[in-house]
């Protein structure tokens, strides 16, 4: 079981698919979030570690029908003069399902079962990205199959961040599924691989 200390969320809606998550107050108020986008995640229910990568971040009013206003300061005027105003707002993010851990064995592809509303949401180990992807890259279709995210975006942002971590062997495979996932169009393929490794 996680500790709740490093928690970088908590699951406020969920489903097979992908869950949303408020970021904790205090982490919120920062400059750098604790959570950014192309970021694979997990969350912890029942024994299951569902593993996703974060595709949307927002920040919005706490009460949704408040509509937020200018006030003419800086954050930091707002921090000493009025305080409150952070009360009021809240960061959360969604994220799309791309793997779970059952049992101590990992795949790819959606979990069983949802995330538990108010689970806490981490990040993932360095020694679980690499396991995640020595499992192969079904995450490609989710990613591509997906109508809520802006899929060549999110595969850019993904694989520049964990680059490093993917044998050279796999980065040339993922490149071929690439190929077939975007009907051999290959100015969109181009386009993709050069700013991955850009």
């Amino acid at each position: 079981m996680l500790g709740k200390t490093q928690h970088i969320g908590e699951v406020v809606s969920s489903n097979t698919v992908s869950f949303s998550a408020v970021i904790p107050d205090s982490s919120s108020a920062q400059a750098v979030l604790p959570v950014q986008f192309g970021d694979l995640i997990k969350v912890e229910t029942e024994s299951v570690f569902a593993y996703a990568v974060v595709y949307y971040i927002e920040h919005a009013p706490t009460d949704s029908h408040r509509k937020v206003f200018p006030h003419g300061r800086t954050k930091d005027e707002l921090r000493r003069e009025m305080p409150q105003v952070f009360e009021l707002i809240q960061t959360s993010f969604h994220a799309l399902m791309v793997g779970y851990e059952q049992n101590n064995f990992l795949r790819q592809g959606l979990p069983p079962q949802p995330p538990g509303l108010h689970d806490f949401v981490f990040h993932t180990t360095s020694e679980e990205q690499k396991a995640f992807f020595d499992k192969g890259f079904s995450y490609l279709r989710i990613f591509m199959n997906s109508k809520d995210v802006q899929p060549d975006e999110l595969l850019v942002s993904f694989l520049r961040k964990y680059f490093s971590i993917i044998e050279k062997r796999k980065l040339v495979a993922i490149g071929k599924e690439l190929s077939y996932l975007v009907d051999d169009d290959h100015r969109r393929l181009e386009q993709i691989l050069e700013r991955i490794f850009d």
